[in-house]
């Protein structure tokens, strides 16, 4: 048996090239729909139709009586007759569609495959790809800044007619650009004005050192972790999901040991997110420290006892939604009434909305608040929700963190590096 497959457009194309190259004893052994293999992983292809076709190499043929030469006679591209085209025999494998039901159930999948093709690019049209949700976010950013600066520039002017020096325009600028709420900029520039010595006011770098103070009597930091004596120190990473808590818990984690030397061990609630479980179990393994998950406040009351001697019990939570009025409740019940003291530290991103940050404040503001971490300065451009928000809540800054490495990206938050994020102060 000689097979042979042909891709083709439609089976008359197919019907000519088997008559052509296998004679009119072939038969159809199989047809598909296949594609060409073009487009992005041949999804976008053309659509073929894949015809195998066979003939008997061991039948016996009688020989083909000589078919005398005639002028109405149709010759081949070469000059010799077309025996086949003379005579008009009924092929074998035309006689095989002649029904038309079946030729409509072999074209029945290629049809429900145009319809599938069809359906894909209506969906793709109604739907925005990747490359105009780029272009759409883009042009939303760009208008932002551009209301930005037309709102600065507004400001400028009506700053200019309030009898403001130029530096302190500037100054004030460069402060709501950075993400100070304009009230609280504002606030301190007439401040300014009112005590910098005339003479002084067309002194730049005086100018921006004065604000500087001004700012670092505004805002409040805790020096990370402070103890007092012997006395056991207890603290609760709480926060919404995606800030970092167990990589910032086991940055603080490495810090008291290694730095101050001190005993710690781990506790985690975190009991939704196994994966989190075993990120910290492993942090834990390689500081060579104790690691209890607890899932209730009777457990927590119990490791705590059990981790009586360790001079730092640092206990890690699982993400909540400020807005999860459950999640909010069951946080509360979990660490709220405990036998020993424990102080929580909210962890905030730098790269969540400044009303979101104070809606997230204000929900975990249920529970007392004892200090607060910033997070992901490394992938923010803007810091004035710091300020903003230890203007609003007057909640100590304990920690800054600066990227995902354990222990390196982490600091502990002092009142020069923080108005060093908003004005700029060392030039970098």
């Amino acid at each position: 048996m000689n097979l042979k497959r042909y891709r083709v457009n439609n089976i008359q194309e197919a019907l000519q090239q088997i008559k052509k190259d296998l004679g009119p004893d072939a038969i159809i052994v199989s047809t598909r729909q296949v594609k060409d293999g073009g487009g992005t992983f041949g999804l976008f292809g053309k659509s073929m139709l894949e015809v195998t076709a066979a003939r008997d190499e061991t039948a016996k043929k009688a020989p083909a009586p000589p078919v005398p030469r005639q002028n109405n006679v149709e010759s081949s591209p070469y000059g010799a007759p077309d025996v086949a085209l003379a005579t008009k025999p009924k092929l074998a494998l035309e006689s095989a569609f002649k029904s038309q039901e079946e030729v409509q159930r072999m074209l029945l999948p290629i049809r429900q495959e145009i319809q599938e093709l069809k359906d894909i690019i209506v969906s793709m049209e109604t739907r925005p790809s990747r490359k105009n949700q780029a272009t759409t976010q883009l042009h939303h950013e760009i208008s932002e800044v551009r209301t930005m600066v037309q709102g600065l520039a507004a400001q400028s002017s009506q700053l200019r007619n309030e009898d403001l020096s130029e530096n302190l325009v500037v100054l004030f600028q460069q402060m709501v650009f950075n993400g100070l709420e304009e009230k609280f900029a504002r606030r301190l520039i007439q401040e300014a004005k009112k005590s910098i010595p005339p003479e002084e006011l067309n002194n730049f770098p005086y100018v921006k050192i004065f604000i500087a103070r001004m700012l670092m009597k505004i805002v409040r930091v805790s020096n990370g972790i402070q103890k007092d004596g012997a006395k056991q120190k207890i603290v609760t990473l709480i926060g919404p999901t995606g800030v970092g808590k167990t990589t910032t818990i086991a940055k603080i984690a490495s810090e008291q040991v290694l730095k101050y030397k001190r005993k710690v061990a781990l506790l985690t609630v975190d009991t939704f997110r196994i994966g989190a479980i075993e990120q910290l179990r492993s942090y834990a393994k390689i500081m060579n420290v104790p690691l209890e998950v607890t899932s209730s406040k009777s457990e927590i009351n119990q490791a705590i006892e059990k981790f009586s001697d360790y001079d730092v019990i640092l206990i890690d939570t699982g993400g909540r939604s400020q807005r999860d009025e459950a999640q909010m409740y069951e946080l509360r019940e979990l660490l709220e009434n405990n036998n020993k003291r424990i102080e929580n530290f909210l962890v905030l991103s730098t790269t969540t909305k400044d009303h979101e940050i104070s809606e997230i404040t204000r929900k975990f503001g249920e529970l007392s608040i004892d200090g607060v971490i910033f997070t992901k300065l490394d992938e923010s451009t803007t810091y004035g929700c710091i300020f903003n928000h230890v203007i609003r809540f007057k909640k100590p800054i304990a920690f800054l963190t600066t990227g995902q490495k354990v222990p390196e990206d982490i600091e502990i938050a002092t009142k020069e590096r923080l108005v060093d994020l908003l004005l700029n102060i060392a030039g970098n």
